[in-house]
């Protein structure tokens, strides 16, 4: 895939948006969802694959 958008690990940050009045809001922020595998199992099940 172009622009490295395949194989790379989840992760979760803590990211620090600022307010155009100077209030800060710190977020956890998780990245590369679309690489997590968490979803395997569930979806063999539903499709009766071992």
């Amino acid at each position: 895939a172009a622009y490295g958008h395949m194989g790379r690990t989840p992760q979760t940050v803590v990211k620090v948006f600022t307010a155009p009045n100077g209030k800060q809001v710190k977020k956890n922020v998780e990245l590369f969802t679309w690489e997590k595998l968490d979803y395997v199992a569930k979806v063999k099940k539903a499709f009766g694959l071992r």
